[in-house]
């Protein structure tokens, strides 16, 4: 197996691993089966539910943020009562405050999305949707009406990223049309790039691969090598071709990515996986891992998923690090020595930490992994996980 990037060894460097080195403050050094380590999550009470998960929830500590603001009330169905309100003064003509108020209610679901999740959010997002289309549908002054049709373009766009996790694949089809059709309407290409790439990923979970990279490859005419090209390349392209089975096409892919990384302002820690800004470094890796693990290469895996796992403020993202783990131990069911015992333990500690109704990426993988694992039945790790893998509840209808 590939030892970590030496950062002793710079002269020798690809320029993937030279970029790694200038964006990061430090790398771990670690043994890859060591990563990435698991972490214990809470059991918090959903905020405004009264509900208590019965298996470890995966929780931000945002929602530690929510809770001691106010004794338990749900901020973001707050934030859309207060624009039930604001409507009533907006009408018929959308007033700057209140669309000031929709890019700070779309930016509040990106920051809360993974402390609250799809199926808390996307009912309050599809109902501002609705009442923002009584607006649409009335008249504004032309630069009010361009931001009003750019928000219902971000909220449909939400709303079908949402929909793919929740595993609701036809729904979320729908949303991105929608979302599409209205960044066109106003000419915004990031936007446009944005719900291709959203698209891509909803095919790529539905298992059209082709597909899946189909719309990478047309959102990258409207990214234009702006900061939706390296989602697209990384996260749209390199997977769908590692599940193609195109080893050479992941490597330009992830290569390009990384280029385009190099001069862009990138966010710091696991950028969130929703938001309509540039992928963070961190995440850039964790995809880089995903599309390796199609193509069998077990060391690019955990060499990836080392970098992501080890960037500063990259251990608040629970989801990614389920993910990432899952990634690793998969790739440890590859190649000619795999280890299927500590893959399925890894695979084991991961899905225990999601619970038992986690987002559509997590309870694919953790599937796969099972079924990876499954010619060694006779191991106790095996069975635990195989065990576990069948509790994931099933996704919505396609």
């Amino acid at each position: 197996m590939n030892s970590p990037i030496d950062l002793d060894d710079r002269e020798h460097l690809s320029p993937t691993d030279a970029l790694l080195i200038s964006k990061t403050l430090r790398t771990v050094r670690a043994r890859p089966e060591e990563l990435p380590r698991p972490r214990d999550a809470s059991q918090v009470e959903r905020v405004g539910e009264g509900i208590r998960p019965s298996a470890p929830a995966m929780v931000s500590p945002a929602v530690n943020v929510i809770a001691s603001l106010g004794g338990g009330y749900d901020r973001q169905a707050e934030m859309l009562d207060v624009g039930v309100r604001l409507r009533y003064f907006a009408a018929p003509s959308a007033q700057t405050l209140f669309l000031d108020y929709l890019d700070g209610f779309v930016e509040d679901c990106v920051a809360f999305y993974e402390a609250r999740g799809p199926a808390a959010l996307m009912p309050l997002v599809a109902r501002q949707r609705k009442g923002v289309q009584a607006l649409v549908e009335g008249w504004q002054l032309p630069r009010d009406r361009i931001r009003l049709l750019r928000s219902a373009g971000r909220l449909s766009g939400l709303a079908g990223y949402m929909a793919v996790n929740l595993g609701d694949f036809r729904l979320a089809r729908a949303y991105c049309v929608e979302a599409f059709t209205l960044a066109l309407a106003v000419e915004d290409s990031d936007l446009a790039a944005w719900v291709r790439g959203t698209e891509s990923l909803c095919a790529y979970y539905a298992g059209d691969y082709r597909l899946a990279l189909e719309r990478a490859r047309e959102g990258q005419i409207y990214a234009a090598g702006g900061p939706q090209a390296i989602r697209l390349a990384v996260n749209g392209e390199a997977r769908a071709l590692g599940q193609l089975g195109d080893r050479d096409g992941v490597h330009e892919a992830v290569g390009r990515a990384f280029d385009l990384a190099e001069g862009a302002e990138l966010p710091d820690g696991m950028s969130p996986c929703i938001s309509f800004g540039s992928y963070s470094l961190a995440r850039i890796a964790a995809n880089a891992a995903t599309a390796h693990v199609g193509t069998g290469e077990t060391a690019l895996v955990q060499r990836y998923a080392q970098t992501a796992s080890s960037m500063p403020g990259a251990d608040r993202s629970r989801w990614s690090d389920v993910l990432i783990t899952l990634d690793v131990a998969t790739a440890l069911t590859a190649g000619a020595d795999p280890d299927p015992e500590h893959s399925a333990a890894l695979g084991v500690g991961a899905l225990t930490r999601a619970g038992t109704a986690p987002i559509e990426s997590i309870r694919q993988r953790g599937r796969e992994l099972a079924r990876r694992t499954a010619p060694w039945w006779t191991l106790p790790a095996v069975a635990e996980l195989a065990e576990v893998s069948q509790t994931l509840a099933h996704g919505a209808p396609r």
